[in-house]
């Protein structure tokens, strides 16, 4: 994990995504557009068409039968960025991943800024999205 810290500016905005999907895809190249960040994206394997993006750092942590190995990876990934002066935002990428941040919210924001459930939407879909106006967020 040494090349992460190499990368990492002081006072930079990190985003962390969670998930393979389509969302998480397009989250990460909208955020290096508008901010210039690299996104690093926690999931279960990197899909085809993902693994050439220029945007976006993977790591892939394999399902168990329980949620511990990916909380426990996201801790490992804020407490090594521990000294560094950056903000580590999670963006879950589906509801089951929104839903596991949310029972493990305790463990999570003392190191993460977590996106609420509009934020997620205007992330996922961009600020001018159809889709939030007819969800009314």
């Amino acid at each position: 994990m040494d090349y992460i810290v190499k990368d990492v500016l002081a006072g930079e905005l990190i985003p962390v995504l969670l998930g393979s999907t389509t969302e998480v895809s397009e989250t990460a190249r909208r955020m290096y557009r508008q901010y210039g960040v690299i996104s690093h994206v926690f999931c279960e394997k990197i899909p085809i068409a993902m693994r050439l993006s220029l945007c976006m750092k993977f790591h892939v942590i394999h399902r168990t039968c329980d949620e511990r190995l990916l909380v426990q990876a996201l801790v490992d990934f804020a407490d090594r960025l521990e000294n560094a002066d950056v903000i580590l935002y999670l963006i879950p990428g589906t509801e089951e991943y929104a839903d596991l941040v949310w029972r493990r919210q305790e463990e999570l924001e003392t190191r993460y800024v977590i996106a609420d459930k509009a934020e997620m939407a205007r992330v996922w879909f961009g600020e001018d999205s159809p889709r939030l106006k007819e969800e009314g967020v």
